[in-house]
């Protein structure tokens, strides 16, 4: 009998375990909402360009980089249009071929957004940073730039899909964490009752 409570009682503690792990290692938005490729660019005369970026961005604009991945520097750029929950997703170095006609129409191919998430692309034009027009659809975004350099992602982490790692709503954290207290109870009463049983 005592065997029959210890097996009952880890079959229960090792479904707690694998609810628990489920309701608290969702990962940062940030970290799963990044830009992957570009999806398209066009010229001012509306021939292709072939863009390129990377992540690796030129020492010279290693500051201006930090300085928009804070919170001051991100109000001050966005404005109006700044919140609690905006945060730099991505920065990519943005290039194009030598003798490109500019303005560049470039669509980037981004993970965890879709047509609703709200995203704003900011360009660094050498000084300071700048608000481009931004355009979202599922999976990309877009944006037309009149030169390039690094330029930077911000979303707002509450309009991001959760189909693709992005952080769990807080109504589904409080589901899970519910979930894991009734089990945990019911491997308490398991184990009383098979103790009681047995002491009969």
């Amino acid at each position: 009998m005592k065997s029959r409570i210890l097996k009952t009682v880890g079959l229960i503690a090792a479904m707690v375990s694998c609810i628990g792990m489920t309701a608290f290692a969702a990962p940062s938005p940030a970290a799963s909402t990044v830009v992957t490729a570009v999806s398209s660019a066009t010229d001012a005369d509306g021939n292709a360009v072939n863009v390129s970026i990377t992540s690796e961005i030129s020492a010279e604009y290693t500051q201006a980089v930090a300085d928009i991945k804070t919170e001051a520097k991100l109000k001050e750029v966005l404005g109006s249009d700044f919140n609690a929950n905006m945060t730099v997703a991505d920065v990519k170095e943005v290039t194009a071929p030598e003798g490109a006609k500019f303005p560049l129409k470039i669509t980037f191919a981004m993970k965890g957004v879709t047509a609703s998430s709200k995203v704003q692309i900011l360009h660094y034009n050498g000084s300071a940073w700048e608000k481009i027009d931004t355009t979202v659809a599922d999976g990309t975004v877009t944006g037309t730039f009149s030169s390039l350099s690094p330029v930077a992602f911000v979303v707002d982490k509450t309009t991001l899909t959760s189909a693709t790692g992005t952080a769990t709503s807080p109504a589904t954290s409080a589901t899970a964490v519910s979930a894991v207290a009734v089990l945990g109870l019911a491997a308490v009463a398991a184990a009383f009752g098979l103790k009681k049983k047995a002491v009969r």
